[in-house]
This record gives structure tokens, sequence and C-alpha cells, in this order.
């Protein structure tokens, strides 16, 4: 099982120093979100933090936890992955996904499309960036994008190691559709309760244990092979705040990731059982990635 961390919002102002810690600490891979804001947190743009923390390290992976689909250009998201893969010689690894925050959306004057019209615009998005990692080059007439970059119109440097292109899904249909376009595939764990437009901890309440089976085995019907990683949001320790996050779960099947350092690492353990191979962490209260560490690392 390969464990990443999420930049803590804490850590913000410092993501390089973050990241060599994390990388002297064990863990096998780094993450960089993008928003602009999420509640009280303003985040640095995404590309530029994924830069200063791979200038940063030396061997742990890294990637893009999720590039926002909803006001990136995929030609950007290319390129910048382009960019990216020789920045860290070789260990990005390229998270796109569809969006979700409605209200980061309005705020900067664009239009939030409906469920369906983001995820048609997400696998449209995904085509675009397949062809353009690989290639440099990609022609494509879609709904949503109109593409013409070949020959001299073509983007670079090409690396000969492409990056691994990830597509995080949630729903049936990303689950049909995107997987047979990438490397690997994230099971959004706390998708039902983002698809809304906003964070909803109710509805995260709601999700059960067979609900991420049958989301893995809808994935392994399409292609046995593909790795699977899963995201989590996770708050570890004995303090109120812990507490409170882990109560407001009540027994939701993600209740299991907050609280008790050792209580925490079991239920991630426990998730190989099921065919994942990747967890990818994002702390809901400060301190949980060093919490957990002792726990869960070698």
């Amino acid at each position: 099982m390969e464990y990443f961390v999420n930049l803590p919002s804490n850590r913000f102002n410092d993501p390089g120093i973050w990241a060599a810690e994390m990388e002297a600490l064990g863990w096998q891979g780094i993450c960089a979100s993008d928003h602009f804001w999420i509640g009280e947190s303003r985040y640095p743009h995404v590309f530029v933090t994924a830069t200063r923390m791979a200038c940063a390290t030396s061997r742990i992976k890294l990637t893009t936890s999720f590039c926002n689909n909803l006001f990136r250009s995929p030609v950007e998201f290319a390129q910048a992955t382009l960019a990216l893969q020789q920045a860290s010689n070789g260990r990005f690894e390229a998270g796109l996904g569809a969006g979700w925050a409605e209200e980061e959306m309005t705020a900067i004057g664009l239009q939030y499309p409906d469920g369906p019209t983001r995820m048609s615009r997400y696998i449209e998005a995904i085509k675009v960036v397949r062809s353009l990692i690989e290639t440099g080059q990609c022609q494509f007439a879609g709904d949503h994008y109109d593409i013409d970059m070949t020959g001299s119109k073509a983007i670079g440097p090409v690396s000969s190691k492409p990056s691994p292109l990830i597509g995080s899904v949630g729903g049936p249909r990303g689950m049909r559709e995107v997987t047979p376009l990438v490397d690997r595939i994230e099971i959004k764990a706390s998708a039902r309760g983002t698809r809304v437009g906003y964070i909803d901890i109710n509805i995260m309440a709601t999700v059960t244990e067979d609900e991420i089976r049958r989301n893995i085995d809808s994935v392994k019907a399409i292609n046995p092979e593909m790795p699977l990683s899963i995201f989590i949001l996770s708050a570890v320790g004995d303090n109120p705040a812990v507490n409170g996050m882990k109560s407001a779960y009540g027994e939701g099947y993600l209740g299991n990731f907050h609280g008790h350092p050792d209580d925490v690492a079991r239920s991630l353990e426990s998730l190989s059982a099921i065919g994942i191979d990747r967890v990818q962490l994002t702390e809901m209260a400060p301190g949980s990635h060093e919490a957990l560490a002792n726990s869960l690392l070698p």
C-alpha cells in the first residue's frame, strides 16, 4: 500500500520545506490541491506549489489532487504536466478532476455546470490531455473543446516517460467512461458529499463500505488491472477537534478514518483487502499526518 499526503493548509506558505519533511518521514507521495479557497483556507497556485515541492525533494512521488477542470484548460494542464515531469525528474503523476466547488466558479464569474455537463466536459478534457502529454499534439472536436494543435502548433518538451494520468471518479458514468482513458483511477469516497457543489458532511456520513466496494468492482469490470487509489478525508488524534469530526460521521463508514492513530491506521490498511493500493490522505485537523505517521509508516 502506498500513502500520499496532501499539503495541509497550515503549511501553505512553505510547501517545499513540508515536502522535504514528508519525504524524510517515509511517505510514498505528496499532493497539491487546486482551489482558490475552501472555507477559511486560501490556497497557493497548484502548479507553483507542485513545482516547489518537486524541487525540494528527490525521491518521493508527487501529484495534483486534483487539478480543477472547471477553471483549467486541458491544454494548460498538459503543458504544466510536461514541465512538472521535467522538474521532478520523472516523479510527477498528473491528477485531473472534474471540479465540484460551485462558490469558486460563481465568484470568478464563470457558470457552474450541472453534473452531466461537468462529466461530459471532464471526459473530453482527459482525451485532450492524454494526447498532449504523450505527443505534444492534439486534434479534437467535441461539445466542449475544439483543439487543433498539430505540427508547428505542438507543445513540449515531451518526456520520453510521460506522466501517468490519474482520473478521479465517484459515479457510474465516470467509472465507465474515464477508466479506459487513464493510468490510474482514484475512487472519491466523498463524491456524493461534494456533488451538491459544496462539502456536505451529512451526505458523507451515509457512505457505506458496500458502496465503495461496488465502485471498485465497477472499475475492475472495465479493466481488471487498473491501479486503484482512494481519496480519504481524515482527522487523527485525541482532542476535541478530532472527536467532533468523528462524531459528525456517526456510524458511517468514513468515520473509521477519524480518531486514534492506531484505529485509523488499521482502517487504512484494511483497504488493501478490497483492491486499493494507494490512499490519498487529506487532513481535516492540523497535525493528523504527523499523528498517523508513527502508526502507519515502517
